[in-house]
């Protein structure tokens, strides 16, 4: 079975043997035309930062309304918590990533930190779509099973370790699938 650096060497050599990609949209492409600052990643760009600014807004201050409480918070409390965390982590991990991207074209941080920011990339979104999954089981044992009240909050903590734990699993594979590749540039170059 091939490396998947073999593979994904063979495909770029292949694609950069005709020197044009063909997408989904039947739009032609030259490779350096992919590597160039264009309208449509200027737009990209604006619009991730006008994300990034209401994603901001709306979660840093329920984040420290929620962490400022003094008084023991309630099983909903602390899931919207860590569903905060969760959006804050796409916020400021995920958001800017997808803005240097499509500003700069190419990535220039280096192997490592291409690995732990594919990571984060992925985590952020797995973790709030797991927390989220949380709070609807926890509302669905909140209606069927009212009764079980004591064991509700013993429940929500295991769940959102459980959340934690899997999206940190699904997430490893970004650190080991995708490396960072400077032979692309020097190809185009000659």
């Amino acid at each position: 079975m091939e490396n998947i650096s073999e593979v994904l060497y063979t495909t770029i050599d292949s694609t950069m043997a005709d020197n044009t990609s063909n997408f989904t949209n039947n739009t032609n492409y030259t490779e350096l035309d992919l590597l160039a600052f264009t309208e449509e990643s200027r737009i990209e760009a604006i619009m991730y930062f006008v994300l990034f600014l209401l994603a901001s807004s709306g979660n840093i201050p329920v984040f420290i309304t929620l962490i400022r409480g003094r008084r023991r918070r309630s099983r909903i409390e602390e899931m919207i918590l860590h569903l905060t965390i969760a959006d804050l982590i796409v916020t400021f991990v995920m958001i800017p990533l997808e803005i240097s991207w499509r500003i700069t074209v190419e990535w220039i941080a280096g192997d490592v930190l291409c690995r732990i920011m594919l990571f984060f990339r992925a985590f952020g979104p797995y973790l709030s779509s797991m927390v989220l999954v949380c709070i609807s089981i926890d509302r669905f044992t909140a209606i069927v099973y009212p009764l079980t009240v004591n064991v509700a909050q013993k429940r929500v903590r295991w769940m959102l370790r459980y959340a934690w734990a899997g999206s940190f699993i699904c997430s490893l594979p970004q650190v080991s699938t995708f490396t960072f590749i400077t032979r692309i540039i020097s190809i185009l170059i000659k």
